[in-house]
This record gives structure tokens, sequence and C-alpha cells, in this order.
């Protein structure tokens, strides 16, 4: 199994497009790893988690044909993670040439906020089979414990607890023997999702850190959070030494230059994603 980071920021991106704080203008200085895009992640060149603001540029920037993609998995609708202007382009109207089908996977309340967000640039209905057919896409509707097979994958969804009126979703994605946790975006991680990740053992973790320590301000994770996760998996089996953990999903609230991140990350036992980051599992 391929990963290409894509982005690793949260919302906002990172640095803020007009935040002077101490680490927007370190982050800017140094540049590098400090520079994040909104968070995606591409599994073997063809199976996209998210398709935000953000994904389409990353893909030109780190050699992923954008237009060879066959599964989207869409954990939710917010903005910063499903991009309707990139979506809209697969329509026969753009011209757009020799692209791949795409399966979608997302629940049934992102699913119609994703059409709502298509309606506002062309008058496209997500859910009727003769656009699906000139968009070249199927919609599968999934909720909380849902197992779905497409192709050679093994696709898992998991409530993230981060938006209940849509149902945003998590996912575990296997491969030919190989699985990851994509858990960005979760509120936290309730007692129904440990129920699913009791059984599992991963090659990869993602988890979200978009605060630091101590300055949560709700709806994300903090980095005193992720500490406590990446314990609690070990402890119950769930990763192991050879598993490779990293947070994602960075803001600048508390958190601080990818190196002093890291070695915080590492005293816990994980690490810290970055963008244009390849793993092979």
């Amino acid at each position: 199994m391929k990963i290409q980071v894509l982005g690793t920021a949260a919302a906002t991106s990172m640095p803020l497009a007009f935040c002077n704080c101490d680490i927007c203008v370190r982050a800017r200085k140094i540049g590098g790893k400090n520079i994040r895009k909104r968070s995606a992640i591409v599994i073997n060149d063809e199976l996209l988690i998210d398709l935000g603001p953000d994904v389409i540029n990353a893909c030109n920037m780190y050699g992923i044909d954008a237009g060879r993609i066959r599964y989207l998995l869409q954990t939710h609708s917010h903005s910063d993670h499903f991009d309707a202007g990139h979506f809209v382009t697969r329509w026969s109207e753009y011209a757009t040439k020799n692209l791949k089908h795409l399966d979608i996977v997302c629940s049934r309340g992102t699913a119609g906020d994703m059409d709502r967000w298509i309606k506002q640039n062309e008058s496209i209905d997500l859910f009727e089979k003769k656009w699906q057919a000139d968009l070249n896409c199927t919609l599968h509707i999934v909720s909380h414990g849902d197992v779905i097979r497409l192709g050679d994958y093994e696709i898992v969804a998991v409530d993230s607890g981060h938006d209940a009126r849509i149902e945003a979703l998590v996912y575990i994605v296997s491969y030919k023997g190989k699985s990851v946790f994509y858990g960005t975006d979760m509120l936290e991680i309730g007692e129904e999702a440990w129920k699913i990740l009791d059984g599992h053992r991963f090659d990869v973790v993602f988890l979200d850190q978009t605060y630091g320590k101590g300055f949560n301000a709700g709806g994300h994770p903090d980095a005193g959070m992720v500490s406590e996760y990446v314990k609690t998996m070990k402890r119950k089996g769930i990763t192991d030494e050879k598993t490779l953990v990293y947070a994602t999903h960075i803001s600048h609230e508390g958190n601080a230059t990818h190196e002093e991140m890291e070695e915080e990350a590492g005293a816990n036992g994980y690490r810290i994603a970055y963008d244009g980051m390849e793993l092979l599992v």
C-alpha cells in the first residue's frame, strides 16, 4: 500500500492567510514542512480521501493524476474537505477527457450537502442516475459500521462525531493485508467507534491534532488527546511497535513548528505528518 499525503492542515490552512502570530510568522520564515495545505491523502494513486480545495494542486505537485482516481471516500461536506468547483469539472460540458469511473462513498447527509454545494456551481443533481452517468461516477451511501468492498479495497465507515447533522464519517481502508485508519476531524473516539477499532490491527494511523495541548477550542482533538489515543490503541493491540502513527489536520492554535511538534510527539509515541510525505507499507 502506497500512501501519499496531499495536505495536513486544518480548515484555515497553515500558516493562516492574514495571521502574524508567532507560529504563523515562524512557519512562513522556515517554510518546508511548516507550510500545510488542507488535509487529504491518496492511496495507491487511486483512492482519495476528501476532495478538498487544495487537492488538485497537491496532486499536480506530487505526480498524482486526479483523472485516474477511481474511489473517493468523502468524510464530510465542510468546505475544507469538499470542493464542488473541482467536482463539477467531471461534467461533459467541461470537455474533460479520459477520466476513470469514480465510486463515491459517503453518508447520506454528506451527499445531500455535496449536492447543494454542486448546485451552487451547476444545475447538476448528484442523486440522479443520468447525471452520475454524465459525471462517470456512482454514489454509495454508507453509515456508521457499514462495510463496503470496491475493487481490492475493504472500507469500513466509522462515525467521527464531528457533525451529527450529516453523520460525518472517518474510514478504515484495508488493501491486500494492509490497513490504514484515517481519523481526521474526529470530535473524539467514542465508545461506538472503539468497538469497531478494537477489531483491527493497523499498519498506519492518522489522527486529528487541530490544537496543541491545552488550547482546545472544541470540535477537534488536541495534542494531549492524541497522546492518550495513541496509548489506548497500543494497550488494546490496535497498534504495535511497527504501526506508523501520525498526527494531521494541524492549525496554529497551540501547535508549534514541525520540528518542535515532532519532538513532543516522539516522546508520546507518534509523529507529525507533513505535506508530500509518502509511505509504503
